[in-house]
């Protein structure tokens, strides 16, 4: 038995990662992405991109993880090349407008003395989950070591999204149409019918409204950036009314592991904004015959509405408490291994009032849906645009298995990074 224990203990000194053994993420936590400023990582800043990798202990080893470095334009939007809007750097260096992504799941142990990696070690980057458990990444100059893990996959060909949570494939004509959505651990067909955004108004009077769908609000993608971490498309949106183009703005689609996010942004001339009077924009996801599942929103956390195909006292309730522009989550727990949980953010000047729209019909249709009913269709309705200058608006929506707790506490962590620490070495 003496044997046996010293060996256990000479074991465990060679393996430091047996003495300081890390618990397991939680599932809603592992998948989410890190994202760092590059004024963040002084010493990263001015080093050639190319010579720039991470790591992580590994089961007691240094190994290589995967990452991704995002060079920004000066709007604070990704830098597409040939894009009107200039790089805010250089492009082949690191700059402090740059942003460092990795996954959180891939920190690990703190490195020990005796680990040894290729290349130099310069900075160490210290993550504080919400127990305040530490884990660590390291990054490396001048290594020759990259992983090959992609934990977001994109066909431009296809214009179709694969990560080992979801996929999603876009209309090639208009990328604000969905072709196929499904997510892997759901129980059924297809949870999501169709992303729908509608923009209703007046055209040069008010007297006249119109509606305007995904039959007249076009967004063609203009170029790709595929990354592991994550995928953004730019794409070319357009507000198209009896053929001719009355608004023009530009989108970025970002896909992560577990969620995406659509950034909209543009500025309008006061002529064309004039075009359009008391304009109203509505977004909305239309879930699959989702009878069952249930909704809570941040205007009144503590009321769960109940999906069973007619708007009852409750759902009325939810409705009637509205939305915050500054607070505004929506969480769907379909009770079928998948639950989604919504954003609305506002970029700049423009703060304008929101409600909510929710439907639980299943005789309700629109035009660009593949399935009948909308049980729910589930999004926000935004008033009051500017009468000019710049509009950015970013949607964004989290995926899980199932979200467990008080949605007042976990809805807004599903977007809030870990305290993070960055050590030069």
């Amino acid at each position: 038995m003496k044997v046996q224990q010293a060996l256990l203990i000479m074991v465990m000194a060679w393996s430091p990662s047996l003495w300081a053994m890390l618990p397991p993420l939680p599932a809603n936590e592992a998948f989410k992405v890190i994202t760092i400023e590059g004024e963040d990582l002084p010493s990263m800043v001015g080093l050639p991109l190319d010579q720039l990798s991470l790591a992580a202990m590994v089961d007691g080893q240094m190994e290589p993880i995967p990452f991704q470095i995002d060079q920004y334009n000066i709007g604070g939007a990704v830098y597409f090349d040939g894009w009107e809007v200039p790089m805010a750097g250089a492009a082949d260096k690191m700059d402090t407008t740059d942003k460092l992504l990795f996954v959180f799941k891939d920190a690990g142990e703190r490195r020990s003395a005796r680990s040894i990696y290729d290349g130099d070690i310069i900075s160490e980057i210290i993550l504080r989950d919400q127990q305040g458990i530490e884990r660590f990444v390291y990054v490396v100059l001048n290594s020759r070591l990259r992983s090959e893990e992609q934990y977001v996959r994109y066909s431009a060909q296809i214009g179709q999204v694969e990560t080992d949570f979801y996929s999603l494939t876009y209309n090639a004509e208009n990328h604000l149409i969905w072709d196929d959505f499904r997510y892997n651990s759901y129980v059924g067909e297809r949870p999501l019918d169709a992303l729908k955004l509608v923009l209703n108004g007046g055209i040069l009077t008010s007297i006249a409204e119109v509606e305007l769908d995904t039959e007249n609000l076009i967004a063609v993608p203009k170029g790709e950036l595929i990354g592991p971490i994550r995928t953004t498309t730019q794409l070319d949106f357009v507000v198209y009314f009896m053929g001719l183009p009355i608004l023009n703005f530009g989108i970025q689609i970002h896909h992560y592991p577990k969620s995406l996010t659509y950034d909209v942004r543009g500025t309008i001339p006061e002529f064309r904004r004039m075009m359009v009077r008391n304009p109203i924009i509505t977004m909305s996801i239309d879930a699959n015959d989702l009878m069952g599942a249930t909704v809570q929103t941040s205007g009144i956390p503590s009321v769960e509405g109940l999906v069973n195909g007619k708007l009852d006292d409750t759902e009325i309730q939810i409705i009637d408490a509205g939305l915050d522009p500054h607070n505004n989550w929506i969480w769907l727990n379909s009770k079928r291994n998948i639950d989604f949980i919504s954003y609305v953010d506002y970029i700049g000047e423009f703060d304008s009032s929101m409600r909510l729209l929710y439907t639980d019909d299943p005789n309700a249709t629109s035009k660009n849906e593949l399935f009948p009913g909308q049980t729910p269709n589930l999004g926000y309705v935004i008033e009051e645009f500017p009468m000019d200058g710049f509009v950015g608006i970013v949607v964004s929506l989290y995926m899980s298995d199932g979200f467990t707790g008080n949605p007042s506490e976990f809805a807004p962590y599903t977007r809030t990074l870990p305290e993070i620490e960055v050590r030069s070495l």
